[in-house]
């Protein structure tokens, strides 16, 4: 019901934008989760790595005038990630093998954007990549409908954002 001046129906809209905001997040984590696990690795490894003082001097964050509340911030941030990668980890461990097969596949194309522009791509190499796992052929594990992969997407992204609401980060 709508109360004075459309109240309900903009605070309908606002949920639907902090969703799609959320989503947008996790859609992130889950496409792009090699590589910010190889840039984790390399910043956990610089810090772990320099000790000296110098490494405070290139800390620069807004508001921090300290070297030591820069190294929190940057320490901070870092375990931040490490909490979004191991959430990506646990969701792709616990999605059926199919999922975890297309999740996988996906991630090949994720800089292909528009509906056409990794489709089509995960249609074919999912069919290729069961026909590899299971040894039957590629045409029984053909998917017609090109919209069952957006679906399928769209339950990994809604699965994975319950778990990151859940731990805190969203």
């Amino acid at each position: 019901m709508k109360h004075k001046g459309g109240r309900d129906l903009r605070e309908a809209q606002t949920i639907d934008q902090i969703a799609k905001k959320e989503n947008k997040r996790v859609e992130g984590w889950l496409l792009f989760y090699e590589d910010r696990l190889r840039e984790y690795e390399n910043d956990r490894a610089e810090i772990v790595r320099t000790t000296s003082p110098s490494l405070f001097d290139g800390l620069k964050g807004p508001g921090i005038s300290n070297p030591t509340g820069r190294m929190g911030v940057k320490l901070m941030e870092l375990q931040e990630r490490e909490q979004w990668l191991r959430l990506v980890e646990e969701v792709e461990r616990k999605l059926p093998q199919k999922l975890r097969i297309y999740l996988r596949v996906r991630r090949e194309y994720r800089h292909n954007a528009g509906n056409q522009g990794w489709v089509v791509r995960v249609q074919r190499d999912y069919a290729a990549t069961m026909a590899r796992l299971t040894g039957l052929p590629e045409e029984r594990h053909w998917i017609d409908s090109r919209r069952t992969f957006w679906v399928w997407w769209e339950r990994i992204v809604e699965y994975a954002a319950r778990m990151a609401a859940k731990e805190g980060l969203l």
